[in-house]
């Protein structure tokens, strides 16, 4: 068995029990290989799905949830509040999408992904029951049978909490059944448009669908236009939204190569000196977001979140691909941003950090994604580029990424993905950083390389 995007590891000698799983699994439709035209064709019934939920026993109802949505940071934001509550003696539960380099990753036990046996195991609980409301291969899709199968982990494992960060959008995401403690919104843009709709305010009112009815949402910067639709969603449900915006204030004193530091006021307290480890100033935000979440969830009684819990855990948060760096000597760097504002942020980011290096790109893209205006974002601080495609239907062929690289007066190299790093490190300087970026898939490609050739990362 070869590696590969849906997590099946080279050469290892698996147990069979999780294997037969993964393959009856990715059996199923899986919506994130389909091109966007097609996926707006899947039939996707809330009703039905959670009628399945109710045979394997509500799982997703049976432990308080926090759920968050937004088109950049809600995965950071989600980390970083699964920190700050493990810091607080809870036991967590989380399901984030999609993974790098294993299917596990999606489902996380206090902080790390679930066992591959008990994956197996539970599988084994529900798959009868998953076979049997199967309709037709636009239903019991691999996104929902994977969701329903966290909520059932999450529930068994004996969680305080599960923390549910949403696939696609919102108000018809296999996620969107919880009734959450909290709904946690972040920064709202342009991303998924062939599904979602072709303005920020069609997507905004899709995303605030996940806001239910009296239960509170805290929410990151947004466009004034989006922060109007999320009050006007909290207004029907009867809910309270604090906002980063308009009921917070915030003092970043530093953002460089080793962290940031920063004050917050919200609602419910005041700090000073934050010092957060994930990198760069987008990173910022979503701590912000997330203490905001942190607090809310303390002024309401619902958990016992002390001053050095908060501290301690955004000082511990660790989000694989998303800033990460994998090797130092020359910085090698992976980060998964995908859209113009992702880039936009990197690029801000590395000025933050590195300022004044010379960077070379690793570049890898979705062909459904604006790649265009990426490139137009990176390209007045990018001189040279590895351009390479990684094996995913939807991947950008590499010819037609080359040909729009050198458009903007990029030197280019084509690379198969797994020599890319080598051909960046032939033109690197131990001055110089590596960044590769452009699409999750192409950081979980590499991610695997690291982990599985030059054994240079230790976990997940």
């Amino acid at each position: 068995m070869s590696i590969d995007i849906y997590g099946f590891d080279a050469g290892a000698s698996l147990d069979p029990d999780y294997a037969a799983a993964l393959d009856e699994i990715y059996n199923l439709l899986d919506t994130e290989r389909i091109d966007p035209a097609t996926f707006r064709t899947v039939h996707r019934d809330l009703e039905v799905y959670k009628d399945f939920l109710r045979t394997i026993g509500n799982p997703h109802l049976a432990i308080p949830t926090v759920h968050i949505t937004g088109t950049v940071g809600k995965g950071s934001v989600l980390i970083l509040l699964e920190s700050i509550l493990r810091e607080a003696g809870c036991r967590t539960g989380s399901t984030v999408s999609p993974h790098l380099v294993e299917v596990r990753e999606r489902i996380r036990i206090n902080g790390s992904p679930i066992a591959r046996n008990k994956f197996a195991d539970y599988w084994s609980q529900i798959s009868d029951h998953a076979r049997s409301r199967q309709v037709d291969n636009n239903y019991r899709t691999v996104f929902e049978v994977l969701t329903a199968l966290a909520f059932y982990a999450i529930n068994k494992e004996k969680v305080d909490i599960g923390l549910i960060e949403v696939g696609l959008g919102g108000n018809l995401d296999a996620t969107n059944v919880v009734h959450p403690e909290l709904s946690i919104l972040s920064r709202i843009g342009l991303d998924h448009m062939k599904v979602l709709g072709d303005t920020v305010e069609a997507i905004a009112h899709d995303k605030s669908q996940i806001i239910k009815k009296k239960s509170p949402a805290v929410t990151g910067y947004q466009e004034n236009s989006v922060l109007s639709i999320l009050k006007d969603r909290c207004e029907e449900t009867m809910s309270d939204l604090w906002s980063l915006q308009e009921d917070c204030k915030m003092n970043v004193h530093s953002v460089s190569s080793e962290g940031s530091v920063f004050d917050l006021t919200t609602p419910f307290r005041k700090w000073k000196n934050l010092h957060l480890t994930l990198l760069g100033r987008h990173q910022v935000e979503n701590a912000a977001i997330a203490v905001l979440a942190a607090d809310r969830l303390a002024h309401d009684n619902k958990f016992r979140i002390d001053e050095n819990h908060v501290r301690e855990g955004l000082e511990k948060a660790h989000w694989a691909g998303r800033g990460e760096i994998v090797q130092s000597d020359p910085v090698i760097l992976l980060d998964g941003a995908h859209t113009p504002q992702g880039a936009e942020t990197l690029v801000r980011m590395l000025k933050d950090c590195w300022p004044n290096r010379r960077c070379i790109w690793i570049l890898g893209f979705n062909k459904d994604k604006d790649v265009e205006r990426f490139l137009q974002q990176i390209a007045p601080h990018c001189s040279t580029a590895v351009a390479t495609s990684v094996d995913f239907p939807r991947a950008m062929p590499l010819d037609h990424l080359e040909h729009l690289v050198r458009h903007y007066s990029i030197s280019c190299q084509p690379s198969p993905v797994d020599s890319a790093i080598d051909s960046a490190l032939e033109s690197a300087s131990s001055d110089d950083i590596i960044v590769a970026t452009g699409s999750l898939y192409l950081v979980g490609a590499l991610r695997r390389q690291f982990l599985h050739e030059k054994k240079t990362l230790a976990t997940l």
